[in-house]
């Protein structure tokens, strides 16, 4: 142990309790004795570091400056040193107290507990084991330059020692006796056998003595590396089971939160399977559909094409049927003017019907005078007649009288038969100006009827004109439509063509879907699978991960 305040004494201690961590890796001192029987480390070991203990507080100023000239040399250890809460020349005090305490250690819990905090500091900083473990082949190096140049001192002190011990023993003086050990004296002289293996033994123990004190400086330096490299296993092994744990929780959270999902993707994949082969059934189907239906568009194209001519004949039709319906609408206009003239002429009509009664009647009523008068004649030329009886004599004047009655008579019967066939020709008459009237009225009645019809006529024809214009228009209308509707449907029939290659492609598409989505719920299957045996082992149980990898 070391009495420096310095030594392991940095701003990360607080982060580190040494007795804990020497217990977590179980470093008891029974272990520490095992360790250090292990690796021959005795007594003798701890006094060989002790003997040291002068060469390396000689040395430390020197080891340590060349220790981080060759640490400050790479980017990675530079950022490590970055990261400390002390500078270099604080670390280097704190590697000079560290070298110190390698000869003058007790080598006991405590001093390994040290050794711990020290491993745990520089694992705290991030470093890695390599740079860590590295670091001490650099250290051999500094150390055993050092130790050389020791043993090569410690060899040469002991053949002197040895040569001045056969000078006292011997008159003849060490030097020259040394060339005879060595093989440089006379050519003629022996060689004393047991003076070279007295010298042999001397050189052998000096180097043996010498490499021991580097064996113990080893060995101390190689338990010092497994306990600080204990702190990186523990660390690891700290991190990897808590690793380990939360892959355990993860593990069982996933499984709980994947399972019922994975069921319903697996159930979702079945149904999405089934409807993949459904649509590729009804994906073929559409095909053939689309293929009799461009068929019978084809048809239709044909079709539209005749309704597109017949449109135009129509058309043409429909125009002559407009001429037509004017000139019929201008004839009804001529012939309701000529009705009018109709109605004016049979309103003359009537009237002359209604002045030839009157004067029918007019007749009749001088027929009437005349058949009086008549009758007075006749009358008178009955009493002429008798009273040209009742005379005695007849003289000339009754003759006279006689002729005249006979001739009055005669007159009253021709006037009584003319006034019977005048009457009978006024009645006549009268019957046959009644029937005209009659007639007269009745024609007067149905030329009304029939003015009012034509009016009617040209009113309808009017507006059949009109409608036959409108139609005319229509029909134009409808023969561009038709061309459109020919062109359309000849793109249709184009679009079905293509729809149905489409359509060909989407069943085939379909069917692939069905086989993906097949072979999906086949992975699915695995997923859950896989899934399961990440929290089951073989026998069934729950087992955490890092007892199955143990």
């Amino acid at each position: 142990m070391t009495d420096d305040p310095i030594f392991g004494r940095g701003g990360l201690n607080p982060y580190v309790d040494a007795d804990e961590l020497v217990a977590r890796i179980g470093l008891t001192e029974s272990e520490i004795d095992w360790r250090k029987d292990f690796l021959n480390f005795d007594e003798e070991d701890e006094r060989r570091l002790s003997e040291l203990e002068p060469l390396l507080r000689a040395e430390q100023e020197a080891i340590a400056d060349d220790f981080y000239e060759k640490l400050l040399r790479y980017e990675g250890t530079r950022e490590i040193f970055e990261r400390s809460p002390k500078d270099v020349e604080a670390l280097k005090q704190t590697q000079r107290a560290y070298l110190r305490s390698l000869a003058t250690g007790e080598y006991d819990r405590a001093y390994f507990a040290n050794r711990a905090r020290i491993g745990k500091l520089h694992e705290l900083l991030d470093m890695p084991l390599k740079y860590y473990v590295g670091q001490y082949g650099v250290y051999y190096d500094l150390l055993l330059d050092r130790l050389n140049a020791r043993v090569q001192d410690r060899v040469v002190e002991a053949i002197e020692e040895w040569a001045a011990e056969r000078e006292a023993a011997e008159e003849e003086g060490g030097l020259g006796r040394l060339a005879d050990v060595f093989g440089f004296g006379d050519d003629g002289g022996d060689v004393d056998d047991g003076l070279e293996a007295s010298f042999e033994r001397t050189v052998r123990s000096a180097i043996d003595d010498g490499m021991m004190d580097v064996l113990a400086l080893l060995r101390i330096i190689n338990l010092d590396l497994q306990v600080a490299t204990e702190t990186y296993v523990d660390s690891y092994a700290t991190r990897l089971e808590e690793a380990i744990d939360r892959r355990d929780r993860l593990t069982a959270a996933v499984e709980a939160d994947v399972r019922a999902p994975i069921d319903e993707l697996h159930e979702a994949s079945e149904a999405v399977a089934a409807r993949a082969e459904a649509i590729s059934a009804h994906a073929s189907n559409q095909a053939t559909a689309i293929e009799r239906s461009a068929s019978e568009v084809g048809a239709v194209s044909a079709t539209v094409e005749e309704v597109a001519s017949v449109a135009d004949d129509v058309r043409g039709e429909s125009e002559r049927a407009e001429r037509l319906t004017a000139d019929g609408a201008d004839a009804a206009e001529d012939a309701l003017e000529e009705l009018d003239a109709i109605e004016r002429a049979a309103a003359d009509v009537e009237a002359a019907v209604a002045s030839l009664d009157e004067r029918a009647d007019a007749i009749s009523t001088v027929v009437e005078r005349l058949d009086e008068v008549a009758t007075r004649t006749s009358i008178l030329a009955k009493n002429a007649e008798i009273e040209a009886a009742r005379s005695a004599t007849e003289s000339e004047t009754d003759r006279t009288l006689m002729v005249i009655a006979d001739e009055i008579d005669a007159f009253a019967e021709r006037t009584r038969a003319d006034l019977g066939s005048i009457e009978e020709t006024a009645r006549e008459v009268g019957d046959e100006v009644e029937a005209t009237v009659e007639t007269a009225e009745e024609m007067v009645e149905r030329v009304d009827a029939g003015s009012d019809r034509v009016r009617e006529t040209v009113a309808s024809l009017e507006t059949v004109h009109e409608a036959v214009r409108s139609t005319a228009a229509g029909m134009e209308d409808v023969a561009a439509a038709t061309d459109q509707q020919a062109r359309s449907v000849q793109s249709i029939a184009e679009s079905l063509d293509e729809l149905g290659g489409d359509a060909d492609r989407v069943a085939g598409a379909a069917e692939s879907v069905a086989a993906a989505s097949q072979e999906q719920t086949a992975s699915l299957g695995d997923v859950s699978d896989a899934v399961e045996r990440l929290t089951t082992d073989v026998d069934g149980e729950s087992t955490p991960v890092y007892e199955r990898v143990n």
